[in-house]
C-alpha cells in the first residue's frame, strides 16, 4: 500500500537537497564568525539603546503628566448626618467613611470636604486651636475652610446641604469649589 501524500520523486529531491541546505547553513555560520562586531561598536550601540530608552521614558512621562485625568462619576451620594437638634453650636463633627466635616455655628450649618485642596490629604480638626490642619504640608484652614497658611490654592470644598424634615442631609456627589467664604454658603437653621 502506498501513501497518497508521499510522492517518490519529491522524497528523492528532498533527500538530495538536505546536504546542500546544511552546507549553506554551515557556510553562513562561518561567514558570520568572520564578521564579528568590535567592542567599541557594541558599547556604542548599548549607549544609543540606553539613550533611546531614557528619551522614550521622558516623552511618555511628560504626556502622562499633561494628559487630564478622568474624574470618576460616583453617582449620587447622600449622607443623612442626623437631626439638626443633635448638633451643638460650635461643634465640628467628622464622618470618617464619607470624609466630611459638618460644622454647626450660630448662623447655621456648613459641610466641608475633609480632603485638602493641595494634594488630596485628609485634614484634621484641631479642637484646641479651632482650625483644620493638613498633616502633609502644614496647611491650616479656619472654621469656614479658608486657607490661613500653607500651599493650598483654594479653600476646602463645600458640599450641598439641606434640612429635610429636621434632618441634616449632605449631597456629596458634586463638591463645590470656591475661592473664598461667603455668608450665603451657610445653610440657615
Amino acid at each position: 500500500m502506498t501513501w497518497p501524500l508521499i510522492n517518490p520523486v519529491m522524497l528523492n529531491l528532498f533527500l538530495h537537497l538536505i546536504p546542500i541546505w546544511v552546507g549553506m547553513e554551515m557556510n553562513s555560520i562561518l561567514n558570520n564568525e568572520k564578521k564579528s562586531i568590535s567592542r567599541r561598536r557594541l558599547i556604542g550601540y548599548a549607549w544609543i539603546g540606553a539613550g533611546a530608552v531614557v528619551i522614550g521614558e521622558l516623552i511618555f512621562g511628560t504626556f502622562a503628566f499633561l494628559w487630564p485625568r478622568r474624574r470618576k462619576n460616583k453617582g449620587e451620594k447622600i449622607l443623612i448626618a442626623g437631626k439638626k437638634n443633635d448638633f451643638k453650636v460650635g461643634e465640628v463633627v467628622y464622618f470618617r467613611k464619607e470624609r466630611v466635616f459638618l460644622e454647626k455655628s450660630e448662623e447655621g450649618f456648613l459641610a466641608f470636604s475633609a480632603v485638602c485642596t493641595h494634594l488630596n490629604c485628609v485634614v484634621n480638626w484641631n479642637e484646641r486651636l479651632k482650625k483644620f490642619e493638613c498633616p502633609c504640608h502644614g496647611a491650616k484652614f479656619n472654621r469656614y475652610g479658608e486657607v490661613l497658611e500653607g500651599p493650598p490654592p483654594r479653600p476646602l470644598d463645600l458640599f450641598k446641604l439641606q434640612l429635610v424634615e429636621d434632618k441634616v442631609v449632605i449631597d456629596m456627589s458634586n463638591p463645590i469649589e470656591r475661592r473664598r467664604f461667603e455668608p450665603s454658603q451657610i445653610v440657615k437653621v
